[in-house]
C-alpha cells in the first residue's frame, strides 16, 4: 500500500513539475504582452479595499467600481500632469551639465591627488583625468536616459497604448469580480482543507499587503522627503535624486546609498559650502530614521519577512526571466514563495524524519 501511494505522489510531483516548467516557458514567450494586465491585476489587489468601503456605504459593485476606477485613473494623470515634465526638465538639464559636470569632478579628484602625490606625472593626469570622464559621462548618461525613456513612455516602462487603454479597462473588471473570483476559488478547495488553505491564504494576504501597500506607501513618501528636502538645502536637481531615492527604497538600502552618492557627486562638483553637506547628511538621516522607525513600521511592519538577500536576489532572477516585469513581480512572488517554505518547514518538523532525529539526540544524552 506504501509503495503504491508513493508511486502516485511520484506522478503528482512529476505532473506538477511540467505543469510549472510549462506555464514558466508560456510566460517568459509572452512577457511581452503582460505588463498591463499584471498591472491591472496589482492595482486590483491594491483598490479592492475601497470598492469593498463604497458597497458598504450601499453602492452596487458596478457603480463603487467604476467611482475608485476613475479616481484612481484621475490621480495618476494629476501626478503626471505634475510631476512628470518638473522631473524631465531636470533630466534635460542634467543631461546637458554632464561633460561639466565630468570636468569639475576631474578637477576635484585632481587636486586631492596633487595634494597626496606630488610624484604623479601629468601622463598619468590626463589618463586619469579621461577614464573619469569617460565613466561620469556613461553614468549620467545611462541614468538620465533611462529615466527620461521611463517620464517620456518609452517601451522599458510604458507601452503608452496598452497601459493607457487597455490597463483601465481590465482593472474594471478585476475589481468588479473580485469577491466573485475569490468565492469560486475557494468552492475548488476540498472541504476537508478549507480551514488550512484559509490559513494559508490569509498569510499571503498578509505579506502581499505588506509589500504591495505599504511598501509602496513608504517609497512614496520618501521620494516625495528627500525631493523636497534636498530641493530646499539648494542641491541641484535635487528633485531628480530624492525621486529617484525614493523609488529604489524597495530594494534593501539601494535607494538611500544612491541617494546619498548622487547627492555628495552632484555637491562636489556645484561648488558648494560646508552648510550644503550638513544638509545632504541630515536629510538623509531624517529620512532613515523616518523608514526605519515610522514609516516601515506602521506601514510595512514585518508582514512580508524576507531577508533583504533573498529580496535582492529575488530582484535579479525576475529580471533575467522576465526584464522589467519581473522585476515588477518579484517581490510578491518571493513573499508567496516565502510563505510556502515556512509552511513546509513547519510540516517537516512534524514528520517521524525530523521527530525521530530529535528522539535520537535525546537518547544519547
Amino acid at each position: 500500500m506504501e509503495g503504491v501511494f508513493m508511486t502516485k505522489f511520484q506522478k503528482a510531483l512529476i505532473l506538477i513539475i511540467l505543469i510549472l516548467t510549462g506555464l514558466t516557458w508560456f510566460f517568459v514567450e509572452i512577457s511581452g504582452i503582460l505588463l498591463p494586465f499584471v498591472l491591472a491585476f496589482v492595482l486590483a489587489y491594491f483598490l479592492h479595499p475601497a470598492v469593498n468601503w463604497l458597497q458598504e456605504k450601499k453602492c452596487s459593485r458596478s457603480l463603487a467600481t467604476g467611482i475608485v476606477t476613475i479616481l484612481f485613473c484621475f490621480f495618476i494623470l494629476a501626478v503626471f500632469l505634475i510631476l512628470v515634465p518638473i522631473l524631465q526638465a531636470q533630466i534635460l538639464a542634467l543631461m546637458v551639465q554632464v561633460p561639466a559636470l565630468g570636468d569639475e569632478l576631474w578637477k576635484k579628484i585632481q587636486s586631492v591627488i596633487l595634494y597626496t602625490k606630488e610624484n604623479v606625472t601629468q601622463e598619468q593626469l590626463k589618463q586619469m583625468a579621461s577614464v573619469v570622464s569617460k565613466t561620469v559621462f556613461s553614468l549620467f548618461n545611462t541614468m538620465g536616459t533611462s529615466l527620461l525613456k521611463v517620464l517620456t513612455g518609452g517601451l522599458l516602462f510604458f507601452n503608452i497604448v496598452s497601459l493607457i487603454l487597455i490597463t483601465p479597462v481590465v482593472l474594471f473588471y478585476v475589481l468588479r469580480d473580485w469577491v466573485f473570483v475569490e468565492k469560486k476559488m475557494a468552492d475548488l478547495i476540498p472541504l476537508n482543507k478549507k480551514e488550512e488553505a484559509q490559513s494559508i491564504f490569509k498569510e499571503i494576504n498578509t505579506a502581499l499587503s505588506g509589500f504591495i501597500r505599504g511598501q509602496a506607501l513608504v517609497c512614496l513618501v520618501l521620494g516625495a522627503f528627500y525631493g523636497v528636502f534636498l530641493s530646499l538645502i539648494g542641491l541641484d536637481f535635487g528633485l531628480l535624486v530624492g525621486f529617484l531615492s525614493g523609488i529604489l527604497s524597495f530594494i534593501p538600502y539601494f535607494g538611500f546609498l544612491t541617494g546619498i552618492i548622487l547627492s555628495c557627486l552632484l555637491a562636489l562638483v556645484q561648488q558648494s559650502p560646508m552648510t550644503l553637506w550638513i544638509g545632504i547628511g541630515l536629510v538623509f538621516l531624517m529620512g532613515q530614521i523616518l523608514e526605519g522607525y515610522i514609516l516601515t513600521p506602521k506601514l510595512v511592519g514585518n508582514k512580508i519577512g524576507l531577508h533583504p538577500v533573498w529580496v535582492i536576489f529575488a530582484l535579479l532572477a525576475g529580471g533575467a526571466l522576465f526584464g522589467f516585469l519581473g522585476v515588477f513581480v518579484a517581490v510578491p512572488v518571493a513573499a508567496i514563495i516565502g510563505v510556502f517554505v515556512r509552511r513546509i518547514i513547519k510540516w517537516y518538523r512534524l514528520t517521524p524524519v525530523y521527530l525521530a532525529g530529535q528522539k535520537g539526540v535525546k537518547k544519547k544524552k
